[in-house]
């Protein structure tokens, strides 16, 4: 960040995603795929790869909680909401 922006307090958001980026990412939580799921994050979010080698059950809890996060999938967050609350999860990306 340059000095003057900080100077005058100012913060700097991170540009949104693509139109692709989120139509790909859309596109694979509903057909729920999460080996998908893990390869687009490894391509485009670089993840390391600690996370990228995590079990299919982190990588299925991570797909119902973004699903139910997004406004576009609300046709899918009841079933979303249900597989979470059956394996003790909620709906909060911060949390359990």
């Amino acid at each position: 960040m340059s000095a003057a922006v900080e100077e005058v307090g100012l913060t700097v958001q991170p540009a949104a995603p693509s139109p692709e980026y989120e139509n790909t990412l859309r596109t694979l939580l509903a057909r729920r795929d999460w080996e998908a799921l893990r390869e687009f994050t490894r391509e485009q979010n670089q993840i390391p790869d600690d996370v990228y080698e995590k079990d299919q059950h982190f990588w299925e809890v991570l797909l119902h909680k973004l699903t139910c996060n997004r406004i576009d999938l609300l046709g899918l967050h009841d079933e979303s909401r249900a597989w979470l609350k059956e394996r003790g999860y909620t709906t909060d990306l911060g949390g359990n």
